[in-house]
């Protein structure tokens, strides 16, 4: 399905009924907004773990962000978070969604910590995956060094140091698979819709200069981490300065754990899953 939303046509679905059978009444269950991670992938990862685990207790909407997936690509100008968290909060406004949980994911974090932060009545609670407040390069780099190797680091370090087509293929290839695992490393980078164009992009404009560090503390919605130790792009020290940074957050580590932290450790879902329906 598609909304106008602005000047683009976001891209959601939906699994799950907002209001469910109990006795003779109907129960209203939580919504949760699930942001996915990039860039430049899109939503449908999610139908495979997080999404399902969440549906049992909660109305879960899948959305593809601006230039991701099967919503409209709008401009390269508008790549960043400030609009994708605008047009996720008009998202909200247009679907009569009223105070959702947001789920952010790796990247998508990002802009999950911004709508948060901009608009702390507009969210009931947080869920991030590892989530980072900004992107340090030299952090990530030595990461890949002591996880996967030096030419995983160095591959990592020219595609962060001068992102291109180029410098992208070779970090798919070299470096990526320490990030996801191998397997899910291939079906990720054999599925059409990523837009290998946004990733180029945003890797050379908002991933240089973001800092959401100073916005944490706006953030009112008690949140949940669940972080993996061994994710070279998004290494623990960043996903601590999230923890330290938010007034009201749990957090839990799942050692040996990459950037799907639930793939790795389906564990976790049944936290995710409990942190959701508790009222």
């Amino acid at each position: 399905m598609r909304v106008q939303v602005g000047d683009v046509r976001l891209f959601f679905d939906v699994q799950g009924a907002k209001l469910r059978p109990k006795g003779p009444w109907l129960e209203e269950r939580p919504t949760v907004v699930i942001v996915h991670t990039g860039p430049g992938v899109d939503h449908l990862p999610y139908k495979n773990h997080v999404g399902p685990a969440l549906a049992a207790v909660a109305q879960v909407v899948y959305v593809d962000l601006r230039g991701h997936g099967r919503s409209d690509a709008g401009t390269p100008d508008d790549w960043n978070t400030e609009v994708w968290s605008s047009d996720l909060h008009a998202l909200f406004e247009r679907l009569a969604i009223e105070r959702p949980v947001l789920l952010g994911a790796g990247w998508g974090a990002y802009t999950a910590l911004r709508l948060a932060a901009r608009w702390p009545d507009a969210v009931s609670k947080l869920i991030l995956s590892n989530p980072n407040a900004r992107f340090v390069t030299q952090r990530s780099v030595a990461a890949f060094d002591e996880l996967a190797g030096p030419e995983a680091g160095e591959a990592a370090f020219r595609f962060f140091s001068e992102p291109t087509d180029q410098t992208l293929g070779t970090y798919l290839r070299v470096a990526f698979p320490y990030v996801m695992g191998p397997g899910a490393a291939t079906d990720a980078l054999v599925r059409p819709e990523w837009h290998f164009e946004l990733a180029v992009h945003w890797s050379r404009t908002e991933m240089r200069t973001i800092d959401l560090r100073g916005e944490l503390g706006a953030i009112e919605a008690p949140a949940l981490v669940v972080a993996g130790d061994v994710d070279p792009q998004y290494p623990r020290a960043s996903i601590e300065e999230v923890v330290d940074g938010l007034q009201d957050v749990r957090v839990e580590w799942y050692r040996g754990a990459r950037h799907s932290v639930w793939r790795d450790a389906p564990e976790s879902l049944a936290l995710i899953r409990d942190f959701v329906a508790a009222p």
